[in-house]
């Protein structure tokens, strides 16, 4: 199959026919402000979560600490079995609550970012061409399967949260209904501070997912759409700002021009090659560039 051939206005290629130079368009970059606040979206349905299982588990509890001792709470067969059957009940709504929002949530992601990486390739385009009538927003075959792709993968990830969240606190409960503290009180903190523990887990969880699967949508939507305009090659840039920053995509990565069809090691340990964006917590981004002559040597 032909690629396709970016066209650029006249003037634009009169001014870059002879000379060695790459024709650089706007960043492709995803705002960060975005994503943060899709992120604080995931966050506060892990909080809706924790608040209605530490409510109900703490209350079977101080049910039954309230009517006999707490020496007897670890021989006490029925409490264990209501808080499995509990816990199983609250991961059964819990579960189904998540698949509805996760599959909201990724849709919602995905359908913005179309949306994004459309306006931002076009005046990319613009920028690169010098104003050639291009039209960015077109979608292609490709980039539709990204998407779908990209839509499902995101929204198993959010799925996973409730389940994995509620497998660890019913473990837990467990845990303490065999080994309780020497009073109630003791007891209801100790259940707390579990509940605690492991909504500051998820929550990070979720945060770290949605950021991560919102920088991988819009660059797996952005390499596709380059490819359905005619642009192969992009610069690599280094976001910046970060506290722990990669030092192979600061320093050797940044600034070097790579092709769609070969991209580089984007991990040194494991091999592995990619794009800006699509390493695990990577803000890398890229720059649309042509070539002419040689400008490179």
């Amino acid at each position: 199959m032909t690629k396709r051939r970016i066209k650029l206005t006249r003037q634009k290629y009169d001014w870059a026919k002879n000379r060695d130079v790459y024709l650089t368009g706007e960043p492709l970059r995803l705002n960060p402000v975005y994503a943060d606040r899709k992120a604080k979206e995931a966050m506060r349905q892990v909080r809706k979560m924790h608040l209605d299982v530490s409510k109900r588990v703490k209350e079977l509890f101080r049910t039954d600490l309230a009517k006999q001792t707490i020496q007897d709470v670890a021989m006490d067969a029925s409490i264990t079995s209501r808080a499995r059957i509990l816990t199983n009940k609250l991961a059964r709504e819990w579960n189904k609550r998540f698949l509805e929002f996760s599959k909201r949530f990724s849709h919602s992601i995905f359908d913005d970012i179309t949306s994004f990486t459309a306006e931002d390739l076009q005046r990319s385009v613009d920028k690169l061409t010098g104003g050639a009538t291009i039209n960015a927003s077109r979608l292609t075959g490709a980039t539709r399967d990204v998407i779908a792709a990209g839509t499902q993968q995101a929204s198993s990830l959010i799925r996973s949260i409730s389940g994995e969240y509620l497998a660890e606190v019913q473990e837990a409960l467990m845990r303490s209904i065999a080994s309780p503290k020497g009073n109630y009180t003791d007891t209801i903190k100790a259940i707390d501070s579990m509940l605690q523990g492991r909504f500051r887990v998820y929550k990070n969880k979720a945060k770290n997912i949605t950021l991560d699967q919102t920088r991988k949508a819009y660059a797996s939507i952005t390499d596709s759409r380059m490819r359905s305009v005619g642009i192969s090659k992009y610069r690599w840039r280094h976001a910046g700002g970060s506290q722990e920053p990669r030092a192979y995509h600061k320093n050797v990565l940044n600034g070097q021009v790579f092709s769609l069809d070969d991209p580089p090691v984007i991990d040194l340990k494991t091999g592995e090659r990619g794009h800006p964006g699509q390493a695990v917590n990577c803000k890398c981004y890229r720059e649309p560039v042509l070539e002419f002559g040689n400008p490179e040597k």
